[in-house]
């Protein structure tokens, strides 16, 4: 018996609840209810991570159970059982959530196959759930962090802006300062662009907290005079990813999206985390990798002096094409956007 794999057969009549029962007992810690109302309480008291629901019952029928159970356990997978003439019913309702169905009278080895196929997503989604939560909540420090850039979401978009602004700045006032010249420069490219005022907007409000998962990057690396380390670095890398994190339960927000997982990707594909290569990187974000780069090459960092303007633009040129969009650094070349 698996442990882990808890199953709750819920069907008003004994004689294919029981069989149900039989065929999994071996494999799985199985329980039945015989019926919706009944199954509905047990989940209320037990962990269950599939539920293999009949759709013809009284009461409650199946349909409206798997919506309660749905709406009440998104994570749970749901398996229906249907007779031949509610087969159609059955494969509606699936937009519902249910996972998939079984005919009467099923036979033994589909139901070992559908089952197992419904707990390895399961499984699926809790690792990835647990690996997501490690990376947003390596320490008990980033998890309060993120708690409160979270709660500052809810006071509105322009004070969600200024809150996460001033997140980043609680931890690196050069990211702050520079996510504000970033933000300033990103917008200006995409009114050369010919870029509508609403997107001018969305690409200016992206490129101020672009660098929003800074806040998970230990200070003394982010604060660290002179080369990092590989391990050092690869942790660096992870910020696009924990930026998305924070900001992605956010409808507000999505927008900003592309901008703060892509905006270390390269043109020619050989950046990071997707290695997105062209115009596969969204234009926002092709627009914030250029800013973001004049920025940066023009500031003074504890490792270096900024470079001279012929140096930026030298370098600009010289990556044009493989680092960066040659259309937006066309825009710099030209003079069409003030560095000052």
């Amino acid at each position: 018996m698996n442990n882990r794999d808890k199953i709750l057969i819920i069907d008003d009549e004994l004689s294919p609840r029981e069989s149900m029962r039989m065929v999994l007992r071996d494999r799985y810690n199985v329980s039945t209810a015989s019926g919706g109302y009944e199954g509905l309480e047990f989940m209320e008291r037990n962990a269950v991570d599939l539920v293999v629901l009949d759709i013809k019952m009284p009461g409650m029928d199946g349909i409206t159970a798997l919506k309660e159970i749905k709406k009440k356990y998104p994570d749970t997978e749901v398996i229906l059982l249907t007779a031949f003439a509610s087969l159609e019913t059955a494969k509606s309702a699936v937009r519902f959530g249910a996972l998939d169905y079984l005919t009467k009278p099923f036979d033994k080895d589909d139901v070992l196959t559908v089952v197992e196929k419904g707990l390895d997503k399961k499984r699926n989604s809790d690792r990835l759930k647990v690996e997501r939560e490690k990376l947003l909540f390596r320490n008990r420090d980033l998890e309060a962090e993120v708690n409160k850039a979270r709660e500052n979401i809810l006071m509105g978009y322009e004070g969600t802006i200024q809150a996460l602004i001033k997140t980043i700045d609680a931890k690196d006032h050069y990211t702050f300062d520079h996510s504000e010249h970033v933000s300033r420069m990103s917008s200006t490219i995409a009114d050369v662009l010919g870029l509508s005022k609403e997107a001018r907007e969305k690409i200016e409000h992206a490129a101020a907290i672009h660098d929003i998962g800074k806040i998970g990057i230990d200070e003394r690396i982010l604060k660290k005079q002179g080369p990092l380390t590989d391990e050092e670095f690869s942790d660096m890398k992870q910020h696009p990813e924990i930026g998305t994190s924070i900001v992605q339960s956010v409808p507000l927000l999505e927008d900003a999206i592309p901008v703060i997982l892509h905006h270390h990707e390269r043109y020619d594909g050989n950046g990071y985390p997707a290695g997105l290569k062209g115009a596969a990187i969204p234009l926002n974000a092709r627009i914030v990798i250029v800013a973001d780069a004049v920025d940066a090459m023009m500031r003074a960092r504890p490792y270096r002096g900024s470079l001279p303007m012929e140096k930026v633009l030298s370098e600009l040129r010289d990556n044009a094409g493989t680092q960066f969009d040659p259309a937006i650094v066309d825009i710099i070349l030209k003079d069409k956007v003030s560095l000052k």
